[in-house]
Formats: structure tokens, sequence, C-alpha cells
């Protein structure tokens, strides 16, 4: 007996001491303050071009570097180097403005992205069901209480310049609540936001948000697919494996909470994770969050060795958020990601010793949020091996 408890005692104090070296493992801090990289007053092509999605990147065939971080009506900044992108006001992507909630397929935000060799770009968007602009779907007509979000595929054949649907709707869903939509429900519900698309061995991997409904918990979960092409290959995190194969509707005799995400570390990852990055030197995860935690609001860091297992967050950043402002702040801030000018990526999925935080700036007046937007970067450092 007294064997047994000292050896659970070792496998403790071993897991502990793993855990507390993942943590100390990368030091980041912030080594300037946020640079305007677009101003929504002098760079906008419309409106509503407003940066409203975290900032990705990667490169076509031909070195071209692609940034995008935009609205529903998605354009690009390219460039030869992330340095070096300007506003192109072509329109590469939006949704369609299905009225029927089966097809997600309404107002959509082109989020995510992968590209094996620079021609064929896979995607994933955040797909948003309005259902106060249908009224006899949503009687409140308020767009909270009616919101239902899905994260859907799409994919470019000509280096990212445009993109289509990956499938013929209702078939480019990647991810669904196995419930239907229910309208006037008093809440968003669904999946959304998802991260950018990360490569770890045989495997590519994306986090989306949960909100509670039905079987589903609140929180950030994590899928995984072997086959970018097939929107429907993606399979969710349960406790224990990827077998969560999402559906739009369960049939008679499956249950639904076979097909909802449990949230990964929920208390690490208590807001959306906007991006994840691989540290070159230790292999380890890098994600950035932008929330409040022990009365601080800000943006946060985190590591992994395995994406599922989290560090406690470090504060890179106070700074007041998009949900979390006073009416004497100048602005607000959201969609932290990490990017790499020097990544060895073509999706710049790795950083090194330096890189910045792409973040959007909301312009605030009197109090209220505008179109009025700005994409920010912060440059950092980061120590460890």
């Amino acid at each position: 007996m007294l064997r047994r408890t000292a050896a659970l005692a070792l496998t403790l104090a071993l897991a502990l001491g793993m855990a507390a070296a993942t943590a100390r493992a990368l030091t980041i801090r912030k080594t300037g303050e946020p640079e305007t990289v677009t101003s929504w007053q002098r760079d906008a092509c419309a409106e509503s071009d407003a940066p409203d999605t975290p900032a990705r990147a990667f490169r076509d065939a031909g070195g071209t570097v692609h940034l995008i971080a935009s609205h529903s009506t998605a354009r690009a900044l390219t460039g030869p180097s992330l340095d070096a992108v300007r506003p192109n006001c072509a329109v590469i992507f939006q949704g369609h403005g299905k009225d029927d909630p089966r097809l997600n397929d309404d107002r959509s935000w082109i989020s995510s992205f992968y590209t094996p060799d620079g021609s064929t770009v896979f995607a994933l968007v955040s797909n948003e069901f309005h259902g106060q602009k249908r009224r006899a779907l949503c009687p409140s007509g308020e767009y909270m209480r009616c919101w239902r979000n899905s994260i859907t595929a799409a994919v470019s054949s000509d280096g990212g310049a445009s993109f289509r649907l990956s499938a013929a709707p209702p078939n480019h869903s990647v991810a669904t609540l196995p419930y239907p939509y229910g309208g006037d429900v008093g809440q968003r519900t669904g999946y959304f936001a998802p991260s950018n698309i990360v490569r770890n061995g045989d495997h590519w991997y994306a986090f989306l948000w949960a909100e509670r409904f039905g079987a589903q918990q609140r929180g950030a979960c994590l899928m995984r697919t072997d086959n970018l092409a097939d929107p429907q290959s993606w399979r969710g995190w349960d406790g224990k494996s990827y077998s969560v194969r999402f559906v739009r509707e369960t049939q008679a005799g499956d249950p639904a909470e076979t097909h909802v995400c449990a949230p990964v570390a929920p208390d690490v990852l208590q807001g959306t994770v906007r991006s994840v990055v691989r540290h070159r030197a230790s292999g380890l995860f890098v994600a950035t969050l932008a929330m409040t935690r022990d009365g601080r609001t800000g943006i946060w860091t985190t590591t992994s060795r395995d994406l599922v297992g989290w560090s406690k967050p470090e504060l890179l950043w106070a700074a007041p958020l998009l949900f979390r402002y006073g009416c004497g702040d100048a602005a607000a801030f959201d969609y932290p990601a990490l990017l790499d000018p020097g990544s060895q990526s073509r999706n710049f999925e790795d950083v090194g010793k330096s890189a910045y935080v792409y973040m959007t700036r909301l312009n605030l007046d009197k109090c209220r949020i505008t179109w009025n937007r700005d994409l920010v970067r912060m440059r950092v450092e980061i120590e460890g091996n």
C-alpha cells in the first residue's frame, strides 16, 4: 500500500512538474505598441470593409502573400511579404443569404485558410443564420435571440483570388448542432469562430467556440481531419478521442449527445481561441485569446504540446476588449492572431524568436462600436527552447 501511495505521489509530482515546465517553457512579451496595418478611414473599399475576423495569411504559388481579416464581404491584403501587403478591393467571398436555415448559407465570414501547394486553398467559414430577418422564424425580431451559427467549408482553385463553397449546400457543412433550427430560443446557438488551421502529424486541426445548448457544453472545442477536401470528414474531440461526427439533425434512435464536442481545457481556454501556431525552437503550440481572467482583461497566451492540455494563461497585454470596454475608452480590441513575417510555413503556422500579434482596433464613438475599425499589429518576443 505504501509503495502504491508513493508511486501515485511520484506520478502526480511528475505530472505537475511537466505542467509547470510547459508553463515556463516560453516567455512571450510585447516589445512595442500597436501599429496600424490598415486604417478604415483611409483604406476601406466600402463602408463594411472592416476587419471582423482574426488575421490569417498564406503564400500562393507565385510567392504573393495573402492576408485576410475581413467582414462578411471578404477582401484580402496582398503583397510580396507579410510586411508589405496592401488592400485589394476585389471581393474574394461572401455568403448567399439563403432563407432556409438548413442550408447553412446565409451571412458568412471566411475565417481560416490552408494551402498545400499555393494553388488550391481550403477554408473554414463561420456562417451566421440571421433569423431576425425572417420574422416568420423569429417573432421577436431580435438578432441574439434567433442567431444560429455553423462552420462550413469553401475552396479556391486560383491561389486565393476567389473562393466558392466546397460543395452544394448543405453538403459544405463542417460543424453543426444536431438539433433543427428552433427560431426564437432566446440566445445564440451553434458553433462559432474557427481558429486558423494548423498541421500536426497526419492531421489538420482547428478550434471552434461552442455555446451551451441541449447536450452541447460551452467552451473551446477542437476538431481535426485528414482530408481538407471533404467538409464532412472533420471529427470533434469528445474528451478522449476525435470521434464526434457532426450532423445537422439526428435520426430516430441516434442520441444527440454523441454528436456534440467536449470543450478542451475549460478552466484554461475560457475565451475563443483566435489563433494557434507552433514555436519552431520548442515545438510548443501557442494559442492567443482575448478574455477576462482573474479580474484582468486583455490579450492572453497559453502553450501546449498536444493541443489538448494547456498551460496556465499568461496576460500578454492589458486592454479593453470588444465586449469588455468602458465609455471612457477610446478603442476596444479583439481577434488576436500571432503571425511571424519570417515564418517557414506557406500557411504561417509557425513562429520564431519574434512575431506580431495582429488585432482589430475598434475605434469607439461615444461608447458605440461603428464600422470605424483598424487592423493593427504589436511586436512580441518569444523566449524559450
